[in-house]
């Protein structure tokens, strides 16, 4: 049997030329219903731009512009947060950057603007990796499409507990994945992701039940059910319940934020802890400084995109001709610009970053996290069995199980009690964490490179390594852009 016409011979790697465009279509409804699936018609005829601005736009069908880059960034910073396993054993976070790198240039190509599924997922593979997929590419557009509606960070449901929730949400079996507080009208949001080949009513119809917590969110919120389809090419069903919030949105700053709410700086934090691992975990050698131009304010007040690309950034260009190549942080700083501490991920076409302020801040919370899982292995030892030496007891009396004694089902059981038992501890130890996080992004924010980790890291421009770039104010991105083309027969 012969794939479909559309799924034709397509083998262009998604990476290059790094833009290209999702069709996204919005609905609002009250109570939230799925709206019908859009024909195929429909999808090629999306075209009007996404309005500027923050907040969830008016119903239409939208062509929106993108890049890998910006894929990137979600795919990393989505999903159960996992750092209170592997503050002991960092190495483990670059192994999960690539987990989730990777999937998406496996069975997602290019044609032209358009992203399209490979002809191997769609009729080569097995369906429970097709089912596997859809989930992964279903929380990484989520996550794209709320950060690009100026969401900012979420967190994972499983992973801690939204402020203002009733009592019994840690104990309610089915939950939205994710939850987030828009920066710019400071409600709570709610997210389910669903995502599959072809994305039909029924799952989108149960995501829609998952968001109806009723009265475990007793405070005013809003519910976002982001649908991903592959068929023919990648689009967006995105459902909204109700109408938008009365007024505009304040015109507080993502700064401003930061500086202000420690909720949201707990967000970024806990985010990006994956990057702050496996930066903490690479050769010392390996660690360099690059220079970022502060984001202009016009430019950030319209949060037209999640995150900026650098090779069009003016403020950016400007920092770089005034810094010389033997430069340090301190000479950045000098030109009131960012000095993002950078590592290349091993394995990888990727070079990760942060700022100063935010590498404190998660390095504090790297100390609670273990400070949360010290207390698990005081209380419920039985948990900690397998986990890597490092973080057991030394004095540890309970015995361990054979490998063949604990069943696939009894081993899930155990993880899921350990992992609920954290979230409970985290819970209680909530205003130490936000007290820590704050503390560290201060320090880091009037400190240097020197006194966060014992070294004064020498300074390297990627754009001249042949690396394609991307940051916002805290965080940094570039892929290395020879390496997009790799698969291109040479001429």
């Amino acid at each position: 049997m012969q794939p479909p016409a559309w799924a034709g011979n397509v083998d262009t790697p998604l990476s290059a030329p790094d833009a290209f465009d999702v069709p996204v279509f919005l609905r609002r409804s009250s109570p939230l219903a799925p709206a019908p699936r859009p024909t195929p018609v429909m999808v090629a005829l999306a075209h009007q731009p996404l309005p500027q601005g923050a907040g969830i736009p008016a119903d239409g069908a939208y062509l929106v512009g993108t890049t890998w880059r910006a894929l990137l960034d979600a795919t990393i910073a989505v999903g159960r947060d996992i750092s209170s396993w592997i503050t002991a054993t960092p190495r483990l976070a670059r192994h999960e950057i690539k987990a989730r790198r990777y999937p998406l240039s496996a069975y997602l190509v290019r044609a032209g603007r358009e992203v399209v599924p490979s002809v191997v997922y769609t009729h080569g593979t097995e369906s429970s990796t097709r089912t596997a997929f859809g989930y992964h590419v279903g929380m990484t557009m989520a996550q794209w499409a709320c950060q690009t509606m100026g969401l900012g960070p979420t967190t994972h449901a499983e992973s801690a507990i939204p402020q203002g929730a009733a009592p019994g949400w840690d104990k309610t079996r089915s939950l939205p994945d994710l939850f987030g507080t828009h920066p710019a009208t400071s409600e709570l949001w709610l997210i389910e992701a669903k995502g599959s080949r072809r994305l039909g009513m029924g799952p989108r119809t149960k995501g829609a039940q998952q968001l109806d917590v009723g009265a475990l969110i007793p405070v005013a919120h809003q519910k976002v059910l982001c649908g991903t389809s592959l068929e023919r090419r990648l689009f967006m069903m995105i459902d909204v319940e109700g109408d938008p919030p009365a007024g505009d949105p304040s015109n507080t700053s993502d700064e401003e934020t930061l500086q202000q709410d420690d909720e949201a700086l707990l967000e970024l934090a806990r985010s990006r802890m994956l990057t702050y691992l496996a930066l903490s975990s690479l050769p010392r050698g390996g660690l360099r400084v690059t220079a970022v131009g502060r984001p202009e304010a016009e430019a950030a007040a319209t949060r037209r995109a999640p995150i900026r690309l650098l090779e069009n950034d003016e403020p950016t260009a400007e920092l770089r001709r005034h810094v010389a190549p033997d430069s340090g942080d301190a000479d950045i700083r000098q030109q009131h610009g960012l000095d993002m501490l950078t590592g290349r991920i091993p394995g990888t076409d990727l070079m990760l970053g942060m700022s100063r302020r935010l590498y404190g801040a998660c390095r504090e919370l790297a100390h609670a996290e273990r400070r949360v899982i010290a207390r698990v292995r005081e209380e419920r030892p039985m948990y900690m069995d397998e986990l890597p030496r490092a973080v057991q007891r030394p004095e540890n009396a309970v015995a361990r199980r054979l490998e063949g004694q604990m069943s696939d089902r009894a081993r899930e059981e155990r993880a899921a009690a350990a992992q609920e038992y954290a979230r409970r501890v985290r819970v209680e130890q909530r205003d130490d964490q936000l007290r820590s996080v704050r503390e560290g992004f201060t320090r880091g924010a009037s400190g240097s490179w020197m006194h966060l980790i014992d070294l004064a890291p020498r300074l390297a421009l990627p754009s001249e390594e042949g690396f394609l770039e991307a940051a916002t104010s805290d965080t940094y991105l570039a892929v290395e852009e020879e390496a997009l083309d790799l698969d291109t027969d040479v001429e």
